[in-house]
């Protein structure tokens, strides 16, 4: 190990290099494993995971709140409980907070028996007076068993402490109360999404035949839209499928496409550090061959000097991996940051398991980067390499695939973190169609509706120019309503209520006017005019009436603005009811102000907390309409910017790599240089000389590399909306900079060894 080190220590450069790329690709691949792993650790979080399933409706785990009651002579449930999930605002000393509330039945802990109780059981909530709340917020406000609280409906007795819902499949509640008080709240078999049922059944249950029962009963309980619409057929998903396949509010959600990309980003990171390990260990191997000669001709056997070379990989992967977990520790809130502050965010964890794990990858990736060095070191006979036949040896074409690979990599990579670059910039500048400067929208959910006084109020104001009742907005549709199309398929609407004051103020792009009454008629989009095989000559909506509340005559057709303003996957069809103000029963509000935008805000809410003071105020949103669009593009600008960096990293050590194979390869030429230069080379042509073949071996990447790139694009692009187009620059910038960037990590070294002595670079042989 000691002339390990001292090899080391006389090649700085390469350690270096070595050394700093696989300590940062180490701490990259810890935050990306960990992160993987802990998302996956979550859908295991149910010692009963596989007993556990929740039915619901296409893309939306729920059904109606009567569901349990005619399903529990199936003789393969065990146990069945409602989670019903309204947010509460309980009067604590006097003031009143808002909480994330949940309604179970007391059967819902013995389904889910990973949620423990600090203090009491589950039976307290056999009482509907009773209540159960977790550790943190009895600690947050000072509560205890025993303890009463008010909750909008009435007075509530605490019954039992649970453990917080930290890192679970299920979103942290802080209050669960009986699900009984909710039974008057929704009709048994409507209100779809109301309700989410949890069953447990026996083991040994087969899924199918559970699957058949349950739906043979809802088309027994739900005959006229079973089979339709909304509800075409029944899903069932079992506990740990909820996590990844859910939409639910009740459930968090993990993002299974970012968990696969990031591998992906992951692996490849790793894999340039062990590349770069590898081939500079192999470039380093003749500078250490008489060493390792010296060995062998000392007794030293061949396996010993192949054990000896991964040995000291496995060690200089140590103090890496060392550095690494410091970095990842270093680096996390940041990753967390840009992935959207996850509901299960990445940590480094200590644990025995971990640190297992983490042995285990030193083991893998020490080896995996040793034994190639190690087998190119023993293959030769030591003989020869004490006569200079190693030297001769080693100028094959070894290095020259390397470079030829790395810069593959880095075009690659340079092309797509181009492209995803410029394909953000393009989502940002989608054109929206409509005008939502300034727009405030404000949306009150209240058991008091007296909207017409919260106008009054708002119109006061000296910031506000102009209010709007509107259920909904561009990027913020709250509704679906499902119609059929005119060959009689079922299509989905997103669906927006609004006054004629909320419609002139948006000043929608119209391109057909069919001069309709001004109330109680639909405007469509042009995009779902066509879908719905409407025409001049035809289109007739009174399929749609029931569903827009008597709004039964065509207005006209707008141009689409984005439903889906994240710009990933499909825009859904919109339309617009205009009506009267009078008939629009959500409290929501669009406000159209003048003047500081932070300044109209605060004065809005002043106006609300005054408002809310006086009514029961259950909940309230609020929001500047273009920042709410600008908002939802975040995740996927996360994305970006996070797999931007990967890339970036990749390049880097990539670079890395090229700037330490350079000056190999330029010592393994340095003596054909000088004998040129003897007989009248200059460093001019010398220099050109070599620069020419590297750039050859650049060439040669970059044919390899763009067709691979141009598909990777392509593929990205896919999963876009409004996308990129005409991008055929992005290839040609990326050769460009591929070039450059080669050009300049190689051309110091290559004026260095043209510039050489001839007579120095010869006693060398």
């Amino acid at each position: 190990m000691k002339s390990f080190l001292k090899f080391l220590s006389r090649n700085k450069l390469y350690t270096a290099i070595e050394a700093v790329g696989l300590a940062v690709s180490l701490a990259f691949v810890i935050i990306i494993g960990s992160y993987v792993w802990q998302q996956y650790a979550v859908t295991r979080e149910n010692p009963d995971r596989e007993r556990v399933y929740v039915p619901g409706i296409p893309d939306f785990p729920a059904l109606t709140y009567g569901f349990p009651d005619v399903i529990t002579d199936i003789p393969e449930i065990e146990a069945v409980s409602r989670l019903c999930d309204v947010k509460v605002h309980p009067v604590i000393r006097g003031e009143q907070t808002e909480v994330e509330g949940a309604a179970v039945e007391p059967a819902f802990f013995g389904i889910c028996p990973q949620f423990r109780f600090v203090e009491g059981s589950a039976d307290v909530l056999s009482a509907p007076s009773n209540i159960i709340i977790t550790a943190s917020f009895a600690g947050k406000h000072n509560l205890s068993v025993g303890d009463a609280l008010e909750i909008s409906e009435g007075s509530y007795v605490i019954g039992a402490i649970l453990e917080d819902l930290k890192g679970t499949i299920i979103k942290p509640y802080e209050i669960f109360r009986n699900a009984e008080v909710y039974k008057d709240n929704w009709q048994l078999f409507d209100n779809f999404g109301s309700t989410t049922i949890f069953i447990k059944v026996r083991p040994g249950t087969d899924r199918k035949e559970l699957y058949d029962k349950l739906e043979a009963v809802c088309k027994k309980v739900y005959p006229s839209i079973y089979g339709k619409s909304f509800f075409e057929n029944l899903v069932l998903s079992r506990y740990d499928e909820l996590f990844f396949a859910s939409t639910d509010r009740i459930f968090r959600h993990g993002d299974k496409a970012t968990l696969r990309v990031l591998s992906l980003v992951g692996l490849l990171l790793l894999l340039s550090a062990i590349l770069n390990y590898i081939n500079l260990s192999v470039a380093l191997t003749g500078k250490r061959a008489k060493e390792m000669a010296v060995r062998q001709l000392s007794g030293a056997s061949r396996n010993g000097i192949i054990g000896k070379y991964i040995v000291e990989s496995v060690a200089f992967t140590s103090i890496c991996f060392a550095a690494g977990l410091l970095l990842a520790e270093a680096f996390c809130p940041a990753m967390n940051a840009l992935l959207n502050n996850p509901d299960v965010p990445i940590r480094v964890i200590w644990s025995s398991s971990y640190l297992l794990a983490y042995a285990g990858m030193i083991l893998a990736v020490g080896i995996i980067s040793g034994i190639f060095p190690a087998m190119m070191a023993g293959r030769y006979n030591p003989v020869d390499v004490m006569k200079g036949g190693y030297r001769r040896q080693s100028k094959k074409v070894f290095s020259k695939v390397f470079i030829v690979l790395q810069n593959t990599l880095a075009v690659i990579l340079i092309a797509l973190a181009i492209t995803m670059e410029a394909q953000m910039r393009k989502t940002q500048s989608r054109p929206m169609h409509c005008n939502i400067a300034d727009k405030y929208y404000l949306s009150i959910y209240s058991y008091d509706v007296s909207g017409d006084s919260f106008k009054d109020l708002l119109e006061s104001l000296p910031c506000v120019k102009r209010v709007g009742k509107s259920y909904g907005v561009p990027g913020s549709i709250r509704v679906g309503q499902y119609s059929t199309t005119r060959d009689g398929q079922d299509i989905l609407y997103r669906h927006i209520r609004m006054d004629s004051t909320a419609f002139a103020m948006f000043g929608f792009e119209i391109l057909e006017d069919y001069s309709a009454p001004l109330f109680n008629s639909v405007w469509f989009s042009d995009e779902s005019f066509a879908a719905s095989g409407f025409d001049s000559e035809y289109h007739d909506i009174g399929t749609l009436s029931r569903r827009t509340q008597g709004c039964d005559q065509l207005a006209g057709v707008f141009k689409a603005f984005p439903t889906n303003s994240a710009n990933m996957g499909k825009d859904d069809y919109a339309i617009i009811s205009v009506m009267r103000t009078e008939d629009i029963s959500s409290n929501s509000w669009v406000i159209e102000t003048t003047g500081d935008r932070k300044e109209a805000a605060r004065q809005i809410t002043d106006t609300y907390e005054t408002y809310a003071k006086e009514h029961k105020v259950i909940d309230f949103d609020a929001f500047w309409v273009d920042e709410h669009i600008a908002q939802a593009w975040k995740p996927a600008r996360n994305n970006m910017r996070l797999v931007e960096i990967f890339m970036l990293l990749s390049i880097l050590i990539s670079l890395l790599g090229l700037v330490a194979m350079s000056t190999y390869y330029s010592d393994i030429h340095s003596n054909e240089i000088a004998i040129r230069k003897v007989f009248g080379g200059t460093v001019g042509s010398e220099s050109l000389r070599s620069i020419r073949e590297y750039m050859i071996l650049v060439g040669i990447a970059c044919v390899i590399g763009i067709p691979i790139a141009v598909w990777a694009a392509g593929v990205y692009l896919e999963q876009f909306i409004w996308k990129l187009e005409n991008y055929w620059w992005i290839f040609v910038v990326s050769v460009i900079l591929s070039v450059l960037i080669a050009l300049i990590s190689v051309i110091w070294q290559v004026i260095r060894s043209a510039r050489t002595n001839p007579a120095e670079a010869l006693k060398k042989e």
